[in-house]
């Protein structure tokens, strides 16, 4: 009788540990979800924002006049536009390569 109680002890805490073990991953797992769900969450609304803030600058009256003049190159009316030239690259002076020591000493000795 005592052996009886005894098994059957330690099979409900083996059963109890079991599926506490499995609860325990599964609230894990969930968590894990959670966290992947919110970062996503919040990775839309900052782009939500973004769209947002494009929509009001395309439908703004001054940037769309501001993109038109731009990409046609327009002008007002005794507006003055000035073209600037593009800077030329300034060449680098070339410095010869000096000779070899011995070439300068043999020359120095032996100068014709």
């Amino acid at each position: 009788m005592k052996l009886l109680k005894n098994l059957f002890l330690v099979f409900l805490v083996i059963f109890l540990s079991s599926s506490l073990i499995r609860n325990i991953i599964d609230y894990q797992k969930k968590m894990d979800f959670i966290q992947k769900f919110e970062a996503e969450v919040e990775k839309e609304k900052k782009k939500k924002l973004t769209l947002k803030t494009e929509i009001l600058k395309k439908t703004d009256p001054y940037e769309l006049e501001k993109t038109m003049r731009d990409k046609l190159n327009l002008t007002r009316k005794n507006e003055i536009v000035v073209i600037l030239p593009l800077p030329s690259p300034t060449p680098m002076p070339v410095t010869p390569t000096p000779l070899p020591n011995w070439q300068q000493w043999w020359q120095i000795f032996f100068k014709e």
